[in-house]
C-alpha cells in the first residue's frame, strides 16, 4: 500500500502530460491540415420551405417527369454490374452524367428477362451514383436493395435503364 501511495503522484503525472501532449498535436494537426471551405450563408426567415438558399426553388419529384432533359441528352451511366450471379454481391452501379440534379422517382431498372426494379423517391446530383443491389437490405441515398431471393443478372445480359415516360436512358451489356 505504501508504494501505490509513492507512484500515484507519477501516474498523475503521466497521465497530465498524455493528455497535454494528444491535444498539441490534435491542434496543430487541425491548424496545418484544416480544409478550404466555402463559407455558409446564413437561412433567413424570408426564405420558405421547397427554396434553396439561393433562393431557386428546388425540384419537386412531382414534377421531375415534365423536367426531363432531352433524350439526346446523357443524363445516366450505369457503370457496371458486380457480382454477376451471386446474390450476396450482385450490384448495379449508376452515375449521374451532365449538369444539375436528376429526380429519378418513378425511373425502372430492367434486364431482358422483365424483371424490373422501379426507383423511390431519390434525387441524383451531378456526378453522383447510387447502387441497386439485387438482394434485400436498408436503403440509403448511396445503396438501394431490390429484394429478390436469386440472382437477376448474368453475363452477356443488357441491362437498362427507362425514364416514367418508357424512354431508354441508359444501357449496358454486361461482359
Amino acid at each position: 500500500m505504501r508504494s501505490w501511495k509513492k507512484l500515484f503522484p507519477f501516474i498523475l503525472l503521466n497521465i497530465i502530460v498524455s493528455a497535454l501532449t494528444t491535444l498539441g498535436v490534435l491542434w496543430l494537426w487541425d491548424s496545418t491540415q484544416r480544409a478550404n471551405l466555402p463559407p455558409v450563408e446564413p437561412v433567413t426567415a424570408a426564405q420558405t420551405p421547397g427554396a434553396s438558399l439561393t433562393g431557386q426553388p428546388v425540384s419537386d419529384p412531382e414534377d421531375a417527369s415534365a423536367t426531363l432533359p432531352p433524350l439526346d441528352e446523357p443524363v445516366l451511366q450505369i457503370q457496371n454490374v458486380f457480382g454477376v450471379g451471386d446474390l450476396d454481391t450482385e450490384v448495379v452501379r449508376l452515375r449521374r452524367l451532365g449538369e444539375g440534379a436528376l429526380w429519378l422517382t418513378g425511373w425502372q431498372l430492367q434486364d431482358e428477362d422483365g424483371h424490373t426494379f422501379t426507383f423511390p423517391e431519390l434525387l441524383l446530383n451531378k456526378d453522383g451514383a447510387v447502387e441497386v443491389y439485387s438482394r434485400s437490405g436498408t436503403d440509403s441515398v448511396v445503396a438501394l436493395h431490390w429484394g429478390q431471393d436469386a440472382p437477376i443478372w448474368r453475363t452477356g445480359e443488357l441491362v437498362i435503364v427507362l425514364d416514367p415516360q418508357g424512354s431508354l436512358r441508359a444501357s449496358y451489356r454486361i461482359p
